[in-house]
């Protein structure tokens, strides 16, 4: 019994701990994340919303993996400086403040 109540405690622990970075980045279909939206359209980059997403946790979290870069030029994202400038967009829109 000591052992499960042991573990218990160090999943809730775990749990709250991590609480702050599940929540960093607004969820698809939030007002948050159409205001994120709205801002990257306004700053020049259209992407889809799964895109807008990852782009927004590699911001915010980082260490998204895949092929994100490949992601973000099949959707007109090119050019010197341009995946920097989206994410200062992000990070500006979507991050939490800190």
């Amino acid at each position: 019994m000591r052992r499960v109540m042991v573990a218990l405690g160090a999943a809730l622990a775990a749990a709250v701990l991590l609480a702050g970075a599940a929540n960093a980045i607004p969820d698809q279909g939030t007002p948050e994340f159409d205001a994120y939206q709205q801002g990257l359209i306004k700053n020049g980059f259209h992407l889809n919303p799964d895109t807008a997403w990852r782009v927004a946790h590699q911001a915010c979290v980082g260490g998204i993996p895949g092929y994100i870069g490949l992601e973000l030029a099949a959707q007109g994202v090119v050019g010197p400086g341009s995946q920097n400038r989206l994410y200062d967009v992000a990070r500006k829109y979507a991050c939490p403040v800190q």
